[in-house]
């Protein structure tokens, strides 16, 4: 999700703090020195919630919602299947 985010601010021309506005609706403490651990995930650790990547590309990126949520489930159409054998 980090390289999601990156690349979604990259290609939209968005300003971290356009993201910031955003985030902080929902965690007022979110500033952009967490933004940026956030788009470096294997350097600091640091990932943002399904929620919260949900509600950035929703408000800078509608139509690629889908495909995002796509990407994070894999795409299969029966996630809830059990099966066994005897």
């Amino acid at each position: 999700m980090a390289d999601e985010l990156r690349d979604l601010r990259i290609s939209k021309g968005l300003a971290a703090k356009d993201i910031v506005a955003v985030v902080q609706k929902k965690y007022p403490s979110f500033d952009k020195s967490v933004l940026s651990k956030s788009e470096h995930r294997k350097k600091y650790g640091v990932t943002l919630t399904n929620d919260i990547f949900d509600a950035v590309v929703d408000e800078f990126a509608p139509e690629l919602k889908e495909a995002y949520k796509r990407r994070r489930r894999g795409g299969h159409r029966l996630t809830c299947r059990i099966t066994c054998r005897l």
